[in-house]
């Protein structure tokens, strides 16, 4: 059997990203994904610029794609009331099929194994099973995403409250340097660009309101989303470039366990976080710069795990709770409202709480 000093099971951002960072050390990576991509997926597609001069790093050509450069933040209400601000550091478009995609091209300049369109379907100690093979690896890394596998034992919290996230590419007349968000009852929507002159609309709603709509997406929009006025006009004009839209159920907002007693978990494995931590994408990415960091100078897995659960505590701990807080606010129209009003009133502290969810810039230690 193949032996392999890391196993990665997803070969989403922060899989990926930590495949290529390990074997930039000279590790040895295989890599497993259940899916064939290119394969769109649900997510905002916004990615703050902290990340940019990351994702060049490990390889990416960022420079070559002629991605939108994002640099202003709408927030509307329900209501009617909106805010427009500057952001202090901004974000850049570009779709996660791409970004998936061609994070996986770079396997082969950096000798990883890659096994897409596989399923795992165990785990057991250092030995990952697949379509009845077997590989060995040092330590293992769970890179899922936001539900559980079968081959950990992880069991996630139960919550009264889950959600229910829907996305579309769409064309139309917007700003190309600005992104949106417009609340509605129990939810809200966001839109920036992305790469080829298309948009990305992606919206998060309480599970309830979909239920209450019998579960139709369509009369979903008609009856409650369009209330917000701003994002009805956006609806009704935009051009729409899939026959459906891309729909995910049960989502859940905690962390979850950074480990078990066999593998680590990173990216939505560790738990999923709100859209308004600061964007997840780059905080897949951070995570995986963290994780292959603390692998460059230990190879004891026990010690692996408490430095990454100190470290992921300190860098995103706060982060978090703050995002909880702010999503509690989206999702209660009034209150959104009233938050908007203040900052129109007070911009300084619209400018404090935006900027606040995105973090410094990172880079590969040399």
């Amino acid at each position: 059997m193949d032996k392999y000093d890391v196993g990665i099971i997803g070969a989403g951002i922060a899989g990926s990203c930590l495949a290529i960072l390990l074997a930039q050390q000279g590790k040895k990576v295989v890599i497993f994904e259940k899916e064939l991509y290119p394969k769109h997926k649900v997510c905002g597609e916004f990615i703050s610029l902290e990340s940019y001069d990351f994702f060049k790093q490990i390889g990416l050509s960022l420079d070559d794609w002629n991605l939108p450069i994002i640099k202003e933040l709408e927030l509307t209400s329900q209501k009617g009331a909106s805010f427009k601000r500057s952001l202090k550091i901004g974000g850049f478009g570009l779709s996660r099929a791409k970004l998936d995609f061609e994070l996986t091209q770079l396997f082969n300049k950096y000798n990883i194994t890659f096994y897409p369109n596989t399923k795992v379907d165990s785990v057991d100690g250092q030995s990952i099973y697949y379509n009845k093979e077997e590989v060995v690896a040092d330590f293992i890394v769970g890179a899922h995403g936001k539900y559980s596998a079968s081959y950990t034992h992880q069991k996630r919290k139960l919550q009264k409250k889950n959600y229910v996230g829907v996305k579309y590419h769409i064309k139309g007349d917007f700003d190309p340097g600005l992104i949106s968000l417009h609340s509605f009852e129990g939810g809200y929507c966001g839109m920036s660009k992305i790469e080829d002159n298309q948009y990305c609309l992606c919206y998060l709603c309480e599970s309830s309101q979909l239920k209450a709509s019998n579960n139709n997406v369509q009369k979903l929009e008609e009856n409650v989303l369009m209330k917000n006025l701003k994002l009805k006009s956006i609806l009704e004009s935009a051009e729409f470039l899939w026959d459906k839209p891309l729909i995910i159920s049960n989502i859940r907002f905690d962390k979850e366990l950074l480990f078990d007693n066999t593998m680590l978990f990173a990216g939505d494995a560790a738990g999923s976080i709100s859209p308004l931590s600061g964007n997840g994408m780059s905080i897949a990415a951070k995570t995986a710069l963290m994780l292959s960091e603390i692998c460059r100078t230990q190879d004891d897995f026990s010690i692996i795990c408490k430095e990454y659960d100190k470290a992921w505590n300190q860098l995103f701990g706060s982060k978090v709770e703050r995002a909880k807080t702010l999503n509690r606010i989206m999702l209660n129209p009034t209150t959104h409202h009233w938050v908007i009003r203040l900052f129109k009133l007070l911009p300084p502290i619209g400018s404090i709480v935006i900027n606040s969810m995105q973090g410094k810039p990172f880079y590969v230690r040399k």
